[in-house]
C-alpha cells in the first residue's frame, strides 16, 4: 500500500499523516508539482491513495487508476472540473469538494464518526485561505513550520496535535512570534524586489522569491492597482509561477490551468520553460 501526499504544503502533510495513522505498514511518498512520477514502484491491483494532489495532465490520473485501486482526496478546483468533465471515479473511493481543505476531507472520509480535530480545522482553514475568519489559523501554520519534522512518518508529533489540545495552543503561541518576524522580513524585501507585470490581461505586483505565500505582498499589494500577486522561481528545466487573488471577479485557477497548471480560484500556479512576462 502507498499514498502520495503533496509535500510542499501542511494540508498535504497533515492528509498523509491522517492516512499513515489509519494504515500504519502504508508507503508515504511525498509528491511536488514538477517532479517526476514513480511508475515503477505502483504495483498492479496495490492500493494506493492520493491526497491532495493531482497528476497533470489528467489523463496520468485515468492510467494511474487503471493500474491500481485509487483512492483520491483533493480540493482543487481545476482538478475537481477535470474530474466532471471526463466523469472520473476513483476505483477506491473519493473525496472532492472545493471549499473544505484535504486534510479536512481525508479526515472525514477515514474518520467518520470522530469529531475534526482542532489542529485539522486550523492547517485547512488556512490553506483554503479563510485563516482571516478563524483566530489562531494563521498562527498554528507558522508554529507547525517549525516543530521540526513534519512528514507524515512522525506520527508522534501528529497524534500530539490530534488529540493533545495543550500542544495545539503552544504551537499557536511560538507561531505568533515567528510571524511577527516574517512580516518584517516580507516588507523589507518586497519594497526592494517587487515590480509590476501584466499576465494574460492581469495586473500583477510580481516578485522572484521561492516557498512563498499571499502575505509576502501585504506591503505592497494594492487591490486599486493590482489584480493579482505573483511569485516565480527557477527550478530545475523549469519556472514555477503562482499567483494569489483575492477579488471575487479574479480566478487564479482558471489562469493556470490555460497553461497547464492549476489549483483554486484564489491560489494556483504553472510551470513554464519561458517566462510568460
Amino acid at each position: 500500500m502507498k499514498c502520495f501526499y503533496h509535500k510542499a504544503d501542511m494540508d498535504g502533510k497533515c492528509s498523509g499523516a491522517i492516512v499513515k495513522m489509519v494504515f500504519p505498514s502504508c508507503e508515504m511518498i511525498g509528491i511536488n508539482y514538477g517532479d517526476t512520477f514513480p511508475w515503477e514502484r505502483i504495483k498492479e491491483g496495490e492500493a494506493v491513495f492520493m491526497v491532495d494532489f493531482c497528476l497533470q495532465p489528467f489523463e496520468d490520473m485515468e492510467r494511474l487508476n487503471r493500474l491500481c485501486t485509487l483512492t483520491w482526496i483533493d480540493h482543487h478546483k481545476s482538478a475537481i472540473e477535470e474530474m466532471f468533465r471526463r466523469k472520473f471515479r476513483a476505483i477506491g473511493g473519493q473525496s472532492l469538494v472545493d471549499g473544505l481543505a484535504a486534510c479536512e476531507l481525508t479526515w472525514a472520509f477515514l474518520h467518520a464518526t470522530q469529531e475534526i480535530p482542532r489542529a485539522v480545522h486550523l492547517l485547512g482553514r488556512y490553506d483554503v485561505w479563510e485563516h482571516h475568519n478563524h483566530p489562531g489559523a494563521l498562527e498554528f501554520q507558522y508554529g507547525i513550520r517549525n516543530a521540526g519534522d513534519c512528514r507524515p512518518e512522525n506520527q508522534t508529533l501528529w497524534q500530539e496535535l490530534f488529540y493533545l489540545p495543550a500542544r495545539v495552543e503552544e504551537i499557536i503561541k511560538e507561531g505568533a512570534l515567528l510571524l511577527s518576524y516574517e512580516e518584517r522580513q516580507n516588507e523589507a524585501y518586497v519594497k526592494s524586489c517587487a515590480f509590476e507585470v501584466e499576465l494574460d490581461g492581469l495586473r500583477c505586483i510580481a516578485v522572484n522569491k521561492g516557498l512563498a505565500n499571499s502575505l509576502l505582498f501585504k506591503s505592497v499589494y494594492d487591490p486599486e492597482k493590482h489584480d493579482a500577486m505573483l511569485a516565480f522561481v527557477r527550478r530545475p528545466g523549469k519556472w514555477t509561477v503562482s499567483i494569489y487573488a483575492d477579488k471575487p471577479e479574479v480566478d487564479a485557477s482558471a489562469i493556470c490551468k490555460a497553461r497547464g497548471g492549476g489549483g483554486h480560484k484564489g491560489a494556483a500556479g504553472f510551470q513554464c520553460e519561458t517566462l510568460p512576462f
